[in-house]
Protein backbone atom coordinates (compact mmCIF):
# COMPACT_ATOMS: atom_id res chain seq x y z
CA UNK A 1 0.00 0.00 0.00
CA UNK A 2 1.34 3.44 -0.97
CA UNK A 3 1.75 6.06 1.71
CA UNK A 4 0.93 9.61 0.62
CA UNK A 5 1.94 12.62 2.66
CA UNK A 6 0.12 15.96 2.36
CA UNK A 7 1.97 19.09 3.44
CA UNK A 8 -0.56 21.92 3.38
CA UNK A 9 1.27 25.24 3.41
CA UNK A 10 -1.81 27.46 3.38
CA UNK A 11 -2.58 29.68 6.36
CA UNK A 12 -6.26 28.98 5.72
CA UNK A 13 -7.04 25.60 7.20
CA UNK A 14 -10.25 25.11 5.19
CA UNK A 15 -9.42 27.17 2.10
CA UNK A 16 -9.03 26.35 -1.57
CA UNK A 17 -5.64 24.70 -1.09
CA UNK A 18 -7.08 22.31 1.49
CA UNK A 19 -9.99 21.54 -0.86
CA UNK A 20 -7.57 20.71 -3.67
CA UNK A 21 -5.42 18.54 -1.39
CA UNK A 22 -8.55 16.70 -0.23
CA UNK A 23 -9.57 15.93 -3.82
CA UNK A 24 -6.08 14.68 -4.67
CA UNK A 25 -6.14 12.57 -1.50
CA UNK A 26 -9.48 11.08 -2.57
CA UNK A 27 -7.93 9.96 -5.83
CA UNK A 28 -5.05 8.33 -3.96
CA UNK A 29 -7.38 6.72 -1.39
CA UNK A 30 -9.45 5.20 -4.20
CA UNK A 31 -6.26 3.38 -5.23
CA UNK A 32 -5.82 2.05 -1.70
CA UNK A 33 -3.21 4.57 -0.51
CA UNK A 34 -2.84 5.59 3.11
CA UNK A 35 -3.01 9.38 3.49
CA UNK A 36 -1.40 11.45 6.24
CA UNK A 37 -1.90 15.22 6.26
CA UNK A 38 -0.13 18.04 8.05
CA UNK A 39 -1.38 21.60 8.36
CA UNK A 40 1.93 23.46 8.48
CA UNK A 41 0.52 26.74 9.78
CA UNK A 42 -0.33 25.07 13.10
CA UNK A 43 3.11 23.49 13.49
CA UNK A 44 6.19 24.80 15.26
CA UNK A 45 8.83 24.78 12.53
CA UNK A 46 11.85 27.04 12.90
CA UNK A 47 13.87 28.34 9.98
CA UNK A 48 17.13 26.66 9.00
CA UNK A 49 20.00 28.10 11.04
CA UNK A 50 22.73 27.19 8.52
CA UNK A 51 24.69 25.46 11.30
CA UNK A 52 25.51 22.36 9.20
CA UNK A 53 24.92 20.09 12.18
CA UNK A 54 22.84 17.93 9.82
CA UNK A 55 26.05 17.10 7.95
CA UNK A 56 27.40 15.32 11.04
CA UNK A 57 27.06 11.64 11.87
CA UNK A 58 23.35 11.77 12.67
CA UNK A 59 22.32 13.33 9.33
CA UNK A 60 19.49 15.04 11.22
CA UNK A 61 18.69 18.61 12.01
CA UNK A 62 19.47 19.46 15.63
CA UNK A 63 16.52 21.84 15.96
CA UNK A 64 13.98 20.07 18.14
CA UNK A 65 10.68 21.20 16.70
CA UNK A 66 7.82 19.70 14.70
CA UNK A 67 10.04 19.21 11.67
CA UNK A 68 11.53 16.14 13.38
CA UNK A 69 8.25 14.29 12.85
CA UNK A 70 8.10 15.40 9.21
CA UNK A 71 11.56 13.99 8.45
CA UNK A 72 10.35 10.49 9.28
CA UNK A 73 7.08 10.98 7.42
CA UNK A 74 8.86 12.26 4.29
CA UNK A 75 11.39 9.42 4.38
CA UNK A 76 8.60 6.84 4.68
CA UNK A 77 6.24 8.27 2.06
CA UNK A 78 5.88 7.01 -1.50
CA UNK A 79 4.33 10.26 -2.65
CA UNK A 80 4.22 13.78 -1.29
CA UNK A 81 1.78 16.58 -2.00
CA UNK A 82 3.30 20.00 -1.45
CA UNK A 83 0.15 22.15 -1.38
CA UNK A 84 0.26 25.94 -1.35
CA UNK A 85 -1.60 28.98 -2.51
CA UNK A 86 0.40 31.57 -4.42
CA UNK A 87 1.55 34.33 -2.08
CA UNK A 88 3.78 37.06 -3.47
CA UNK A 89 4.31 35.08 -6.70
CA UNK A 90 5.55 31.94 -4.95
CA UNK A 91 4.83 29.33 -2.27
CA UNK A 92 3.81 30.47 1.21
CA UNK A 93 6.33 31.08 3.97
CA UNK A 94 4.90 28.09 5.85
CA UNK A 95 5.85 25.71 3.04
CA UNK A 96 9.15 27.45 2.29
CA UNK A 97 10.17 26.92 5.91
CA UNK A 98 9.74 23.15 5.43
CA UNK A 99 11.55 23.12 2.07
CA UNK A 100 14.53 24.94 3.61
CA UNK A 101 14.68 22.36 6.38
CA UNK A 102 15.01 19.44 3.90
CA UNK A 103 18.76 20.03 3.71
CA UNK A 104 19.56 17.03 6.00
CA UNK A 105 18.49 14.74 3.14
CA UNK A 106 21.56 15.86 1.12
CA UNK A 107 24.87 14.03 1.53
CA UNK A 108 28.27 15.73 1.31
CA UNK A 109 28.60 14.61 -2.33
CA UNK A 110 25.15 16.12 -3.09
CA UNK A 111 23.49 12.74 -3.52
CA UNK A 112 20.43 12.06 -1.40
CA UNK A 113 19.64 9.99 1.67
CA UNK A 114 16.06 9.64 0.38
CA UNK A 115 15.02 6.34 -1.16
CA UNK A 116 14.64 6.80 -4.91
CA UNK A 117 11.27 7.07 -6.60
CA UNK A 118 9.31 9.35 -4.28
CA UNK A 119 6.69 11.05 -6.40
CA UNK A 120 5.88 14.71 -5.83
CA UNK A 121 2.79 16.69 -6.70
CA UNK A 122 2.95 20.45 -6.43
CA UNK A 123 -0.68 21.43 -5.82
CA UNK A 124 -1.14 25.16 -6.23
CA UNK A 125 -4.15 27.43 -5.92
CA UNK A 126 -4.21 31.06 -6.92
CA UNK A 127 -6.77 33.83 -7.22
CA UNK A 128 -5.53 34.96 -10.64
CA UNK A 129 -7.18 32.93 -13.41
CA UNK A 130 -4.05 32.74 -15.63
CA UNK A 131 -2.44 29.50 -14.42
CA UNK A 132 0.64 29.97 -16.61
CA UNK A 133 1.60 33.13 -14.76
CA UNK A 134 3.62 31.49 -11.96
CA UNK A 135 4.22 28.08 -13.55
CA UNK A 136 7.93 28.82 -14.11
CA UNK A 137 8.43 29.35 -10.37
CA UNK A 138 6.83 26.00 -9.50
CA UNK A 139 8.82 24.28 -12.25
CA UNK A 140 11.93 25.60 -10.51
CA UNK A 141 10.60 24.31 -7.18
CA UNK A 142 10.07 20.85 -8.70
CA UNK A 143 13.63 20.81 -10.01
CA UNK A 144 14.93 21.78 -6.58
CA UNK A 145 13.02 18.89 -5.02
CA UNK A 146 14.50 16.56 -7.64
CA UNK A 147 17.96 17.79 -6.66
CA UNK A 148 17.14 16.92 -3.04
CA UNK A 149 16.44 13.34 -4.13
CA UNK A 150 12.71 13.31 -4.74
CA UNK A 151 11.58 11.48 -7.88
CA UNK A 152 9.16 12.48 -10.60
CA UNK A 153 7.14 15.59 -10.01
CA UNK A 154 4.00 17.02 -11.53
CA UNK A 155 2.41 20.42 -11.14
CA UNK A 156 -1.31 21.10 -10.80
CA UNK A 157 -2.38 24.74 -10.68
CA UNK A 158 -5.96 25.91 -10.17
CA UNK A 159 -6.68 29.56 -10.97
CA UNK A 160 -9.56 31.75 -9.89
CA UNK A 161 -9.79 30.10 -6.47
CA UNK A 162 -10.50 32.80 -3.92
CA UNK A 163 -12.63 30.34 -1.94
CA UNK A 164 -13.19 26.55 -2.05
CA UNK A 165 -16.49 26.96 -3.92
CA UNK A 166 -14.54 28.51 -6.81
CA UNK A 167 -12.42 25.38 -7.01
CA UNK A 168 -15.36 22.96 -6.75
CA UNK A 169 -16.99 24.64 -9.78
CA UNK A 170 -13.97 23.74 -11.93
CA UNK A 171 -14.87 20.19 -12.88
CA UNK A 172 -11.83 19.65 -15.11
CA UNK A 173 -9.41 20.69 -12.36
CA UNK A 174 -11.20 18.53 -9.81
CA UNK A 175 -11.04 15.54 -12.15
CA UNK A 176 -7.34 16.21 -12.79
CA UNK A 177 -6.75 16.45 -9.02
CA UNK A 178 -8.24 13.01 -8.59
CA UNK A 179 -6.13 11.62 -11.46
CA UNK A 180 -3.03 13.11 -9.85
CA UNK A 181 -3.92 11.37 -6.58
CA UNK A 182 -4.21 8.07 -8.43
CA UNK A 183 -0.83 8.72 -10.09
CA UNK A 184 0.78 9.31 -6.69
CA UNK A 185 -0.62 6.01 -5.41
CA UNK A 186 0.53 3.91 -8.38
Amino acid sequence: MAKILVLNGSPRKHGSTAAMAEEISRGASEQGAEIKSYYLNAMNITGCQSCYACKGESHRCILQDDMQELYDEIAGANGIIFATPVYMWQMTAQLKQVIDRLYPFIKHDYSSYLAPGKKVLLAITQVRPDTSMFHHYFEHMGKNLSFLGFGLYKILIAGGTRKPEDLHKQREIMAEARRMGAWLAE
